[in-house]
């Protein structure tokens, strides 16, 4: 029997741990005599129905391992392009038109995708009523895998979703940090499997995790795979890229109250660079819900680089990356990322980053720019005298670090065949 732990917690206005965590044994119980049950059933089965859950286009990071599967007739892979349920007022709020959105992007890349939201009602569905979003065992899925841990709808979770289907999840990003947001929700503990980038993020979440340890695998990343042959791409931008949480209580990577408008100074200066703004997808709208700026006034900001620069959002950014050659920014996920290009990376430190091991080996072959000055000295120094003396460094840590030549894709596709085939 069922019973909402949680929802009594709230209720009582006590002991809200205590059935906080009465809920999630019950969850994981359930989860555990489904999971027997599902891997019997897809022993052996070919092909495989495969469900990537997907909200947000610039957030796709799975793109290598979608096209194996469509070419390995041992797979069925479908994308799912659904809304998440962040309350109205959260800056990470989704609108219809959002979702509308993330679909055309798949649709228009020719890839098999469907609505797992639906667009098309005239008319508001009754308070309270789950019906906008479609459960997925309507698309009768074998594997599901996610991208994004928060925000999940309840009929297209991992809990619900065990019933029917393995639940394995690439993070959309690649953990820069050892905060617990990024491995310690309990939507960690009910995936089946967790791929991580790196044998020493695997250790740390193993070590704070032990009851799912079993659950990590060591993949690298598949957005790692797209850079592949980067050398034979022209060099001719520069990416500010800066990170949305500038306030608050969250991971507190973002340096834009003391670097963002020194970058856009420094940009409108030399608009001979060939300039690409890519802010976070976030940074506009918690800007302004947090209250750390005026609408009016980040609107001037946006419209300033846009005047003179490239704006780029969605999901096809790694060309433009490849084509680029230094980048300033202080979003955890790029520095693992843009790393892989081999290029100079001005990187915007918060008194507030706790790297984790990978990074911090990363950032001794980058420039790291505590304050102003410091971005000024290496703008200077790396970009306008092209005085990158750490590539080599870069060099090196790259072919150690085995990012060179990812393949992540591959691993992927074998660790789940491994499961279901005798």
């Amino acid at each position: 029997m069922y019973i909402d732990y949680e929802k009594i917690g709230k209720f009582l206005r006590f002991g809200k741990s205590f059935f906080y965590d009465l809920k999630v044994k019950q969850n994981l119980d359930y989860i555990k005599r489904n999971r027997k049950r599902v891997l019997g059933e897809l022993r052996d089965k070919l092909p495989l129905n495969v469900v990537f859950y997907v909200y947000d286009e610039s957030k796709w990071k799975s793109q290598s391992v979608y096209d194996w599967m469509e070419k390995d007739d041992r797979f069925d892979p479908l994308v799912i392009v659904t809304k998440n349920c962040a309350p109205e007022g959260n800056p990470n709020f989704q609108t219809v038109d959002d979702v509308k959105r993330c679909y055309e992007f798949f649709k228009s890349k020719g890839m098999n995708v469907e609505y797992g939201y639906d667009v098309t009602a005239n008319f508001p569905y009754p308070s309270g009523s789950n019906e906008y979003f479609i459960p997925f065992e309507k698309f009768y899925p074998d594997i599901i895998i996610y991208s994004h841990p928060w925000y999940v709808y309840e009929t297209q979770g991992p809990v619900v979703c065990s019933k029917f289907a393995l639940t394995y999840y690439i993070p959309y990003f690649l953990p820069a940090s050892e905060q617990w947001h990024e491995y310690g929700l309990r939507f960690h503990q009910y995936i089946y499997r967790h791929y991580v980038p790196t044998e020493s993020v695997r250790e740390y979440y193993s070590k704070n995790m032990p009851s799912i340890e079993h659950s990590f695998r060591v993949v690298g990343h598949p957005v790692l795979d797209s850079y592949k042959n980067n050398e034979t791409a022209e060099k001719k931008y520069i990416i500010y890229a800066p990170h949305w949480t500038v306030c608050g209580d969250n991971l507190r990577f973002g340096t834009f109250k003391w670097s963002g408008e020194k970058v856009l100074e420094l940009a409108k200066a030399h608009k001979e660079l060939n300039w690409v703004f890519r802010p976070h997808p976030l940074l506009y709208n918690f800007a302004i819900t947090s209250g750390f700026m005026r609408k009016q006034d980040i609107d001037q900001y946006y419209d300033e680089w846009k005047s003179f620069a490239e704006f780029s959002e969605g999901g096809d950014y790694i060309d433009l990356f490849k084509q680029s050659y230094a980048m300033i920014t202080d979003c955890g996920s790029f520095l693992t990322e843009y790393f892989v290009t081999g290029n100079p990376v001005i990187h915007l430190i918060s008194e507030h980053l706790e790297p984790n091991s990978t990074i911090k080996e990363i950032d001794k072959t980058y420039y790291m720019a505590y304050n102003t000055d410091d971005l000024i000295k290496y703008f200077h120094q790396v970009i306008l005298d092209k005085g990158d003396y750490k590539k080599e460094e870069r060099i090196k840590l790259l072919e150690k670090l085995g990012f060179k030549n990812s393949n992540s894709a591959e691993k992927i596709i074998n660790d789940i065949l491994s499961d279901v085939i005798s």
